[in-house]
């Protein structure tokens, strides 16, 4: 009988599941790695609510993209970035927001509040397959070295 290889690396969080077609997994503690994506959400939030707060602007100039990853979801306390190179090597971030952060703007549109601080994150994971991991590290990279010169959102409304 083969045995089954392990999915996450170090310990396994209480509510931690894995996603279809990884085959690893980790919660990403590394201040640097959680500043990093607390910047890229920063970003992605003025880049969206500048559209949506916007009427002068259309809806569908809306990017569910960022630096060719995909975002997959936002909402249940969480935002989902999927990122594949090929059909076997891709990787998954969940970014789990802490409670009593409000992920929506009051009101009828679909505007996001901003991280406050990283204080906001409750947990960063990282799927992947393959070298997945390493995909990750360099979009980070690249990312960062693409994006870090445009503006954040700073607004938080309750």
């Amino acid at each position: 009988m083969a045995s089954k290889s392990t999915y996450w690396i170090g310990s396994r969080p209480s509510d931690g599941k894995g996603w279809t077609y990884t085959t690893s997994a980790i919660e990403l503690i590394c201040d640097e790695e959680r500043e990093a994506i607390y910047r890229m959400y920063r970003r992605y939030v003025k880049q969206w609510n500048d559209i949506e707060l916007n009427n002068d602007i259309s809806l569908s100039e809306h990017t569910h993209e960022i630096c060719g990853a995909k975002i997959v979801g936002s909402a249940n306390r969480r935002f989902i970035l999927h990122w594949q190179g090929n059909e076997q090597v891709h990787w998954i971030l969940e970014v789990f927001f802490s409670r009593g952060f409000k992920q929506y703007y009051p009101g009828f549109s679909c505007a996001l509040n901003t991280l406050r601080s990283t204080e906001d994150i409750r947990s960063i994971r990282l799927h992947w397959s393959l070298n997945g991991k390493e995909e990750f590290n360099s979009w980070l990279l690249k990312e960062r070295a693409v994006n870090q010169d445009k503006e954040e959102w700073n607004e938080y409304k309750k």
